[in-house]
């Protein structure tokens, strides 16, 4: 602490303050504070808070000593003894102000070396009941000091609103960090009361500078449907400045989908990427296919595509224990890639260009690597979502002796076959892991294996995404809603399907195989059946992001012909379905079971 002070700061008062650091003060300091009256309680947190805030080359070693006291606590007590967390934010002395900025930075630095076992488990040092009451607080400030108050904000009186706003700001953000993982209070809490239309409107006037503050900081204060709109509104604006000449063409071998669609589409640049593309396949024999591109041969050469990229066999990415997909951190030395990350780039392109247009993708992405997309550090606990075994022994040697279980700081990882040591510190294969140094060693392996590992790949990858979707678009979204986004929803509305399908070829939806389609889907489908009978009908299991009314082209049920043993096919690339006209349901049901079980009959043109 000592050499954290700026060169001119007086000696005498370094070595004074320096006590600051050592925990048997601090929690002296904190017994004493409770036989203390309040104004001498705020002359301390004064002292704290000036050390905290005022001098940022102490900041780390102050928050590091004040979070492991029960100082916490303390200002905890404070602030409902003053009644700071029920009174009105306009109504607020300067020492409450005081109070509560400090409260925000100290915990703020505890939430990031607290797990999520401590936080949800032990509920140590706040119960979940009152971080509750914390976030309606954080909330209504928030509220104040980007909306309705927002130019107050520019006040300064000791420490200013502005601070204190983004204090709140991260304390609020790193709460709802925790809420995306295990909800922990209703998700209506979260939600200001801001006119929406009102506040699209200014964005859309470019009048405010409040609106982009709060989308830039807690857009999460708008429900996730609100956002979505937003989301397809940017997109709309966009296209408007988009030339819209001919489409460009592309000419694809059904055997080299990704190396052709590599070759036509990297460099294109943003404006053809974001412009109309249309697909000609040529068949193994050489022969182009017949047919005009109306949209679904594209959305057919994405899903080749991406289905081909993304196969963990590839060797440029691979898949979690619950096979949620990420780049591959050994893909540097796949000899058939030679330049590894001119093809994330692309993958990355590709999946900006299904958000552009609204396709949604079959590949689930993880979440620690969706986090990467939103520019966001993977802590610790975002582990589970790579390795849970992994998370849960670091967890364990977090709680336990590291004596004897002759760790270093070094990892062996498996790069095609070879084994290949890596320092997570200088040396660090060198360096034994001890009781002493066990924390350091969990941070730095989580943050090895989730920000350096794959780190280039990474970078690539949204490089190639932010070329087409603008990084602050999807920052909207919490890594769980940017699934949604480009995956689709898990769950299945089979009645918004009916009423969103549309029929040809003599079929309507009062024809008896038609009723019988639906009541077999409904009545004798488990939810793992109708997922399988989505993708092999859309090439996709999950259902669009607002529903199948948003479905591109419309989901078809054809008839292709009298009774007989054939079974159903699809045309995926349309959204497909044939049904030869079966005159018993229960023959209905055995052969659309057996098409969807081994994929017989499937058509992608």
């Amino acid at each position: 602490l000592l050499d954290s002070f700026p060169a001119d700061f007086p000696q005498p008062l370094k070595r004074q303050l320096s006590i600051f650091q050592e925990k048997k003060f601090l929690d002296g300091m904190v017994a004493t504070l409770k036989g203390l009256p309040a104004a001498k309680c705020h002359v301390v947190y004064r002292l704290c808070g000036s050390l905290a805030f005022k001098f940022e080359t102490t900041r780390t070693a102050m928050l590091n000593a004040l979070v492991f006291s029960s100082i916490l606590e303390e200002l905890h007590n404070s602030l409902r003894k003053e009644n700071v967390l029920k009174e009105s934010v306009v109504k607020w002395t300067q020492e409450m102000k005081e109070m509560f900025a400090l409260f925000c930075l100290c915990y703020n630095h505890l939430l990031l070396i607290q797990d999520d076992n401590e936080f949800f488990g032990t509920q140590k040092p706040f119960t979940l009941k009152e971080i509750t009451v914390l976030v309606v607080v954080l909330r209504d400030l928030l509220y104040y000091l980007y909306w309705d108050g927002w130019k107050k904000t520019e006040e300064t009186v000791n420490i200013q609103w502005v601070q204190i706003r983004d204090v709140a700001t991260e304390l609020f953000r790193q709460l709802r960090v925790r809420q995306s993982r295990r909800q922990f209070c209703n998700p209506n809490i979260w939600i200001m009361n801001i006119p929406f239309n009102s506040f699209k409107q200014e964005l859309e006037m470019k009048k405010s500078f409040r609106s982009n503050l709060i989308l830039r900081h807690i857009p999460f204060v708008f429900t996730f449907q609100q956002r979505v709109d937003l989301f397809y509104n940017f997109i709309r604006s966009d296209r408007k400045k988009i030339d819209h000449g001919g489409a460009m063409l592309i000419r694809v071998r059904r055997d080299r989908v990704l190396i052709d669609g590599f070759d036509g589409l990297s460099n294109v640049g943003k404006a053809g990427i974001k412009g109309r593309i249309q697909v000609q396949f040529i068949n193994k024999h050489g022969i182009t296919e017949t047919g005009i591109d109306g949209g679904g041969l594209f959305k057919e050469f994405v899903t080749e595509l991406l289905k081909t990229a993304f196969d963990p066999q590839l060797g440029l990415f691979t898949e979690t224990s619950h096979q949620f997909t990420y780049p591959n951190p050994s893909s540097y030395a796949n000899p058939n890639f030679e330049d590894h990350l001119a093809y994330f780039r692309f993958v990355g392109m590709i999946v900006g260009k299904c958000l552009y247009d609204g396709i949604i993708i079959e590949p689930q992405l993880a979440n620690f690597f969706l986090r990467k997309l939103l520019g966001y550090r993977n802590l610790v606990d975002d582990l589970s979502s790579l390795d849970p075994e992994l998370y849960k022994n670091l967890l364990y040697l977090k709680k336990n002796s590291a004596e004897g279980l002759g760790l270093t700081f070094s990892v062996t990882r498996d790069v095609f076959g070879d084994s290949e040591v890596v320092d997570l510190i200088p040396d660090g294969s060198n360096v034994a892991v001890d009781d002493k140094n066990r924390l350091r060693f969990i941070y730095c392996m989580a943050h090895f294996k989730l920000n350096l590992e794959i780190a280039k790949q990474s970078n690539a990858f949204v490089q190639g995404l932010t070329s087409v979707i603008r990084q602050e678009w999807i920052r909207m979204f919490e890594a769980e809603e940017l699934d949604r986004l480009i995956s689709g929803t898990p769950v299945i509305d089979m009645k918004d399907l009916q009423q969103n399908t549309v029929y040809a070829g003599g079929y309507d939806k009062d024809h008896q195989v038609i009723k019988w389609f639906w009541d077999i889907l409904d009545r004798d489908f488990d939810e793992k059946e109708r997922r399988s009978f989505l993708k092999f009908s859309t090439s996709v299991s999950r259902s669009p992001l607002l529903g199948f009314k948003h479905l591109y082209p419309k989901f078809c049920i054809q008839r292709s012909g009298a009774d007989s043993d054939n079974l159903p096919t699809s045309s995926t690339c349309m959204n497909l379905l044939r049904i030869p006209r079966y005159d018993s349901r229960e023959k209905l049901k055995e052969k659309l079971m057996y098409a969807i079980k081994s994929s017989t009959g499937f058509y992608l043109t």
